[in-house]
């Protein structure tokens, strides 16, 4: 019977997707929780309700035109092209969803990313795909002490090695006087030099 009302109280919270955070489930009829149980449910509210560090995912929300620079040779002028991002604050602010478009290299271009603060790991976590791989990019950082600039880091399969070695990168994305934001990134060799390969400055659409 415990475990029964224990998964009562995980299946209430899950279905709800802790929207309702500060609500009490309702227990059967007769039932009340028991010290434990309440316990599991501070728990479940502390980490599923969005804090101080998921005030940063609204800056990036709402439309954005962006002006794009890549350097497929860092020893030569950059591409330049446009796109647009449209970023929205998903399920109560706890993540945010971005959804860009636009062209690069000369052909179009597409990607979709999910950015959200981990009460769990205390780290924000970006995660990305788009229309010209079929992987996976999952980088985690931290935000600086002038909440201006995240630094976020990780890895994916290096191509020219078919995958047997990964590429590591670097993200930075700038928060700006002006209401901008610019991203930037850099590919990170084995001695630890950086490289920038990409740039998006966003611009808020009027």
């Amino acid at each position: 019977m415990r475990t029964k009302r224990l998964v009562f109280l995980v299946a209430v919270i899950m279905a709800c997707g802790l929207a309702m955070a500060y609500a009490v489930p309702r227990m059967p009829a007769g039932q009340q929780m028991s010290e434990q149980e309440k316990k599991m449910m501070d728990q479940m509210m502390k980490y599923g309700t969005p804090g101080p560090n998921h005030e940063l995912l609204k800056k990036y929300a709402g439309d954005w035109d962006v002006e794009i620079k890549m350097w497929p040779n860092p020893a030569a002028a950059p591409m330049t092209s446009k796109g647009t991002f449209k970023n929205e604050l998903l399920f109560g602010g706890r993540y945010l969803q971005g959804r860009f478009e636009g062209d690069m290299g000369g052909m179009k271009a597409e990607g979709l990313e999910i950015i959200a603060y981990d009460l769990f790991k205390k780290m924000y976590t970006t995660f990305w795909i788009d229309g010209w791989d079929t992987i996976f990019v999952l980088t985690t950082g931290k935000l600086d002490a002038t909440g201006k600039i995240l630094t976020e880091t990780g890895t994916y399969p290096d191509a020219m090695t078919d995958g047997k070695t990964m590429q590591k990168i670097k993200n930075v994305t700038t928060f700006l006087e002006d209401g901008k934001y610019k991203f930037e990134m850099f590919m990170v060799g084995p001695d630890g030099k950086e490289t920038k390969s990409m740039e998006f400055v966003c611009t808020r659409k009027k």
